[in-house]
């Protein structure tokens, strides 16, 4: 693809989807929409559709939260040996101490 069209059409760097920052964003956005237009009065199928879809942004959010604290927890548990059967030891008892080689 030539320069002039990765300019000109932007895409997002995740595949995936939107990222956790973009869906906090959005949900705060559409937050404030719902503010506007609950103070205007607005139709009963407009709230319902934009309470729809923060209840789903929420749940979104709340599940990529939990599946990074559930990570964070497992890399945890890997760097501190692994619980009791498996004790953690310093550096400086499994290696000898570095020294010059060639003087004694």
């Amino acid at each position: 693809m030539p320069n002039y069209d990765e300019k000109a059409y932007r895409m997002t760097r995740s595949k995936d989807g939107p990222t956790l920052a973009e869906q906090k964003s959005q949900l705060a956005r559409l937050k404030q929409d719902l503010e506007q237009f609950t103070s205007r009065q607005a139709g009963g199928a407009i709230l319902g559709s934009l309470k729809e879809r923060i209840r789903d942004l929420e749940g979104s959010i709340a599940r990529i939260e939990n599946a990074r604290a559930l990570d964070r927890e497992a890399r945890r548990g890997g760097e501190d040996g692994g619980g009791p059967g498996n004790p953690v030891r310093a550096t400086s008892s499994r290696f000898p101490p570095r020294g010059t080689p060639g003087r004694g």
